[in-house]
């Protein structure tokens, strides 16, 4: 520890930020732990100075890890906190009469909803899938709320009461969970928004005229099941907001699968502020539509496609790549089923090599599969 300490002190704390950032990194959809408040018991100095840091963040990965976090944490500490990784239990309970609802609200099964009310400075938050689900007094919990029933409310879970307003709102989930989406959470601040699972729009059936999303700019798309992608074009589950990076990932064999409305759509609302663009597992795109959203992204900086031809590979994009450019991934594989394209396929290599890979000024990255 002595060679940490004998560091200048900016230097010291820009290696406590990158320790932090690697902790936070997300593998394999598992949640972080709680392993960055080691560093804070070596000593006084490095707890005073990593601390400022450090108690921004936590990971509640289970109902013990709540309940010791309610129990020790002084409202000082919770208060300060900016940025939550939460394992959702997502059950609550509700009224077992209809009529009855509009006086009751759900009661969380969970003890987390407590846990993030008391976070007031919270404006990251990512979810993961919950593994230790059931609380400690299940059954006297039970007893409490014989006259309810018990039923699934993702956001309602964490948020029962007040709306949640978060930058940052991620999910790593499996795509078999349900999310009734901006049902706890209020989309008109988020800047960065992650979505995994079973997507159901609360919104879209009681206040889609007014949900609006004017700070959004980075959209991920990963594992997603459910229709609702399906039924909209990307504008539409977006509205009002500018986005600079969109992300799509298949993810689940029966996941949402991008297509070409859904990139034209994106391409002409997004297209001259869109500077990041990853299409990966797009087996419902055609050549030509994605040389045509090519054309009106003048501003796109990183560009990923991993393509599965079918039956064509008529229209080669790589001629339209923005000279804005300076990331460029590639990967084009065949269906099982159809004939392998082998001189449309030369014909994006020699391209490739002309216009990437014998440029002025080479592109960052080129991957060609």
């Amino acid at each position: 520890m002595a060679p940490l300490l004998a560091l200048p002190t900016e230097l010291r704390l820009h290696i406590y930020d990158l320790l932090l950032a690697e902790h936070r990194h997300v593998r394999l959809k598992q949640q972080p732990s709680n392993a960055h408040f080691r560093l804070l018991h070596t000593c006084r100095q490095l707890s005073e100075e990593a601390g400022r840091t450090y108690r921004r963040y936590i990971s509640l990965l289970h109902e013990h890890q709540i309940h010791a976090f309610l129990h020790f944490a002084e409202p000082e500490l919770a208060s300060q906190i900016e940025w939550a990784d939460v394992a959702n239990d997502g059950r609550v309970f509700q009224p077992a009469n209809k009529d009855q609802e509009d006086s009751e609200t759900d009661t969380p099964l969970s003890n987390l909803h407590i846990a993030l009310g008391r976070m007031t400075s919270l404006r990251h938050l990512r979810v993961f899938q919950c593994r230790q689900g059931l609380p400690i007094n299940l059954q006297n919990t039970m007893n409490m709320h014989r006259s309810r029933r018990l039923a699934l409310g993702f956001e309602r879970a964490m948020f029962p009461k007040n709306a949640a307003q978060l930058s940052s709102y991620e999910l790593y989930i499996s795509p078999e969970t349900r999310v009734d989406l901006f049902d706890g959470v209020r989309p008109d601040a988020i800047v960065t928004l992650r979505f995994s699972g079973e997507i159901l729009a609360a919104a879209e059936t009681r206040e889609a005229a007014r949900m609006r999303m004017p700070r959004l700019r980075h959209v991920v798309l990963h594992g997603v099941t459910g229709n609702y992608f399906d039924r909209h074009t990307i504008d539409q589950c977006f509205p009002d907001a500018h986005l600079e990076s969109f992300v799509y990932a298949l993810g689940h064999r029966l996941g949402f699968e991008i297509r070409n409305h859904h990139l034209q759509s994106l391409a002409a609302v997004y297209g001259n502020s869109l500077r990041k663009l990853v299409l990966l597992g797009s087996s419902r795109l055609s050549s030509t539509t994605i040389t045509q959203a090519l054309e009106c992204l003048p501003a796109l900086e990183y560009f990923a496609l991993h393509l599965v031809t079918v039956d064509e590979l008529r229209s080669n994009f790589v001629n339209v790549l923005p000279p804005s450019l300076t990331i460029f991934k590639l990967q084009v594989l065949n269906a099982w089923y159809a004939v392998p394209l082998k001189s449309e396929e030369r014909a994006l290599c020699h391209s490739i090599e002309e216009l990437v890979l014998l440029r002025d000024v080479p592109f960052h990255q080129k991957t060609v599969g």
